[in-house]
């Protein structure tokens, strides 16, 4: 038993040490190491995920205070946790013991806190906070940046892709529909864990529009197949059943598609 002992902690030391292990501090650690990552930010217990994500990303501002990834992952926890505690602040309690003023300061210090986030990234041309601010004060300079970098294939991430079809989506249809294949052709598995299924929806919206109705039937199935609501249109149907149009084909192509997103190797 001794010697089977010693040889488990050997093999978790080697592990350790080749960085195999991670220990992620808890909030409680990062709340005793650094007070004020904390302090101004007491919710009475409102808000725990929001505040837990915005406390990891404030720890790396200050490790790593230009990080624009992390610059960009604050902002945006910023903007969650005070959509959040705005609600909470705004709740009134029969407790005398509900510290109402305290979700209120919380929530004017979040307004503070976003806009100086917002300056100091204004005049980043990190892919990320290009879009945030074209969406948010509608820069066009912002977004003709992001066209160049999209063009010259620098926004090779499922995320950004799936931003540059929103904003496809009013100016450009076939750039739209490029962009979804490839932003679904780029899924990593914590990007499916959150991918909005609306998508799938979307797809099938677009081929009704332009009347390919045997793309528009598969990617409605798959959308279906990923839980969204049966959202297929009667007339569809009915088009493709006058075109003598087998729909058991078309349910294995969506088959097909339904697995190799789940798989991780969609192609488009």
């Amino acid at each position: 038993m001794t010697t089977r002992f010693h040889q488990l902690i050997a093999i978790l030391i080697a592990f350790s040490l080749s960085g195999c292990f991670y220990f992620e501090k808890s909030i409680y650690t990062i709340c005793e190491e650094n007070p004020d990552i904390c302090s101004d930010i007491k919710t009475k217990g409102w808000c725990k995920e929001e505040r837990t994500k915005l406390i990891r990303t404030r720890e790396k501002q200050i490790l790593a205070p230009n990080d624009q990834e992390n610059l960009y992952r604050n902002l945006i926890n910023w903007k969650s946790f005070s959509a959040c505690i705005e609600i909470a602040s705004q709740i009134k309690r029969r407790s005398l013991t509900d510290r109402s003023s305290t979700k209120a300061a919380t929530f004017v210090n979040s307004i503070m806190e976003i806009q100086k986030l917002e300056n100091k990234t204004k005049n980043s041309n990190y892919p990320h906070l290009l879009y945030y601010h074209w969406t948010q004060y509608g820069d066009d300079e912002k977004i003709e940046k992001l066209k160049i970098l999209d063009k010259n294939g620098e926004l090779n991430t499922s995320e950004l892709q799936f931003k540059m079809a929103s904003y496809y989506s009013k100016s450009d249809r076939s750039k739209f529909i490029k962009a979804q294949y490839t932003a679904l052709s780029l899924l990593t598995k914590t990007d499916l864990e959150n991918l909005d299924h609306g998508v799938f929806a979307s797809i099938s919206t677009y081929y009704f529009q332009i009347d390919n109705l045997k793309k528009s039937y598969i990617w409605s199935q798959v959308a279906v197949k990923f839980g969204l609501k049966a959202n297929v249109y009667s007339s569809l149907i009915d088009k493709l059943n006058r075109q003598n149009i087998d729909l058991s084909i078309l349910d294995l192509k969506a088959e097909a598609i339904y697995k190799s997103i789940n798989e991780l190797n969609f192609s488009s």
